[in-house]
């Protein structure tokens, strides 16, 4: 198997990990019907490989008292937008940020804050930087869902 390649098995695991990243290596196991230590084996190497780059805990910041969750969309030539997003993504309020290939709306930075200041604040640096900001949204909500195709009974 290619480095860069993943069979159904580790389809599967990715699917678990995916739903809880804290899921217990013995449940996995068990709902893939292999043993503890080839999950084990199969977590790192895909951890080795670049393919999981890491984990985290999924905040819901209105149940956090964070009352400021927005969505900027942006626009940057391409050459620069790399730079650019990198430069937006060091701010302590910014949470995530996107990049896409198209010529413009091809950078989305999302930012929580306490403060309505923080995030005028974030959006000066934002226009500054040299991004264009073309919309700004109030996250209402934020979810995420496993990769179907990562399902065990999907079609590869």
């Amino acid at each position: 198997m290619e480095s860069n390649q993943t069979d159904r098995l580790d389809r599967a695991i990715l699917y678990r990990l995916q739903e809880n990243a804290r899921t217990p290596v013995t449940d996995i196991a068990d709902a893939v019907n292999v043993s503890d230590n080839t999950v084990r084996n199969r977590i790192q190497s895909l951890e080795e490989r670049g393919v999981i780059t890491g984990y985290r805990a999924t905040v819901d910041y209105d149940e956090a008292g964070v009352q400021h969750y927005y969505l900027f969309v942006c626009s940057a030539r391409v050459s620069e937008r790399d730079e650019l997003a990198e430069q937006v993504r060091e701010r302590p309020c910014v949470t995530e940020v996107l990049t896409v290939m198209t010529g413009t709306y091809n950078v989305y930075v999302i930012a929580a804050a306490a403060q309505k200041d923080d995030i005028t604040d974030l959006a000066e640096h934002i226009d500054r930087s040299g991004l264009q900001i073309e919309r700004e949204h109030l996250i209402r909500r934020h979810t995420r869902q496993p990769f179907g195709r990562f399902q065990p009974d999907a079609d590869s």
